[in-house]
């Protein structure tokens, strides 16, 4: 586990449980999902990766709380000037992906990118859906991303893991098999 993750895992979990214990996870889920935008942005994104703990978290707060304005609430803007109180900013994107893993977690959804060189119809989508919702005992949202060099087949990417069923693999998985 690395350094960041470690500093984000207690700061994920207050923000979670503060959200589920008030009913409020979509809500947080937006503001996190505005924040995530934030820190993408160039500008900002070089900022935060500059952070060397010498007083310049209060001016990336002050950033983050003008450009989330209004969309952020009091309870979030609070949360955002205790990490940046502790020097923790730095970690604000692993805290936005420990969140959605752990409100995943408790809805039971998972998120699924299903990799194809062409478009699946609906009978398709809905037979990889079931099959994944019945293996891992989850709800499935499947995101479906062209890839042409694929040829044919697909390649499904759940969580950590990944299956390949791609044309591409098959041959190449073959052509080991024959030459050993």
């Amino acid at each position: 586990m690395s350094e960041v993750t470690e500093i984000a895992q207690p700061y994920a979990k207050a923000a979670f449980d503060y959200a589920r214990d008030n009913q409020a996870l979509e809500q947080w889920q937006q503001m996190l999902d505005i924040l995530g935008m934030i820190l993408e942005q160039p500008i900002v994104a070089d900022a935060v990766d500059s952070l060397d703990g010498e007083g310049s978290e209060e001016t990336i707060l002050d950033l983050l709380l003008h450009a989330g304005g209004e969309w952020f609430d009091e309870f979030f803007q609070n949360f955002l000037k205790i990490m940046a109180e502790n020097r923790r900013l730095k970690a604000l994107a692993e805290v936005l992906a420990q969140f959605r893993e752990l409100k995943a977690e408790h809805e039971k959804t998972m998120q699924v990118t299903v990799c194809v060189s062409e478009l699946l119809d609906d009978e398709q989508l809905a037979q990889i859906t079931n099959a994944l919702s019945a293996k891992f005992g989850k709800s499935i949202t499947l995101e479906q991303q062209i890839d042409p060099s694929l040829v044919g087949g697909v390649v499904i990417k759940a969580d950590q893991m990944v299956f390949d069923g791609s044309v591409i693999s098959n041959i190449g998985r073959l052509s080991t098999n024959l030459h050993a």
